[in-house]
């Protein structure tokens, strides 16, 4: 049985935080959707349970460990059965530490368009290169189509599947957090962008779109947005007993 270690359990907290965040901020679908964290050791990784939704995740305990193989090695619950996203994109992606995958609204309803984001705003330009995946709209549930996730990802930070939903990853929780929410919220921009009668009079040019992103995601920036969600969350969902509750999220 493969136990978190002290520090495991510390980053398991927060990872816990991360999926009661993405919740809050519009990734919650029912049960479903999943976050995963590469084991310090390397040998494995650590999955959200399945059965429980992203804003009923409270600690180390809703994790389970599995192998680069999807046999399970520790904890409570089973895992999701589209564990190969993650085990395949961990061996793809050395840089990469943190995976989620997710059915925000907004973004779901584009990964059936082209994944193109227009600067009517500064939202889309807090975002990397995205990836897109068309191989199938079914479950990623085998490691076969784990491999094609992970190969059509490349060397992105984002990926839409294709009438599915997203799958976002970084090397740290706080990057990975930001890249999922900011990507709802320039879907949402796109989407009501698309739902207007507006003339459209300036977009900014490449240079200019290429310094507003370095201007708003630098590591500091980053950090400053986790502190905010992590304190917003708070805000939002302790109870008159100081104590933290779960977080259901709604789907307009």
């Amino acid at each position: 049985m493969n136990q978190p270690s002290d520090r495991m359990r510390e980053q398991l907290e927060q990872l816990a935080l991360a999926c009661r965040v993405l919740e809050m901020e519009g990734h919650g679908d029912l049960a479903q959707g999943h976050l995963s964290l590469r084991d310090d050791s390397g040998s494995f990784f650590w999955m959200k349970r399945n059965d429980i939704g992203l804003g009923e995740v409270m600690g180390p305990e809703d994790f389970v460990s599995l192998s680069f193989e999807g046999q399970k090695l520790s904890g409570s619950g089973r895992p999701h059965s589209e564990w190969p996203i993650h085990s395949e994109i961990f061996k793809a992606r050395a840089d990469v530490r943190i995976i989620a995958h997710s059915h925000p609204q907004f973004a779901c309803l584009l990964t059936a368009a082209d994944p193109i984001f227009h600067p009517y705003t500064i939202e889309a330009d807090k975002l990397t290169r995205i990836g897109f995946f068309s191989g199938t709209s079914a479950l990623i549930n085998d490691i076969e189509a784990g491999a094609e996730v992970a190969k059509a990802l490349g060397e992105a930070d984002l990926l839409f599947l294709a009438n599915h939903g997203v799958v976002f990853c970084g090397a740290t929780i706080a990057e990975t957090v930001c890249r999922g929410i900011f990507l709802e919220r320039a879907a949402r921009v796109e989407v009501m962008a698309a739902n207007t009668s507006l003339k459209w009079r300036r977009f900014p040019d490449a240079d200019e779109r290429a310094l507003r992103h370095q201007q708003m995601i630098s590591p500091g920036h980053i950090d400053q947005t986790w502190a905010y969600f992590q304190r917003k969350l708070a805000a939002l969902h302790t109870g008159s007993d100081g104590t933290a509750r779960a977080v259901f999220g709604t789907r307009i």
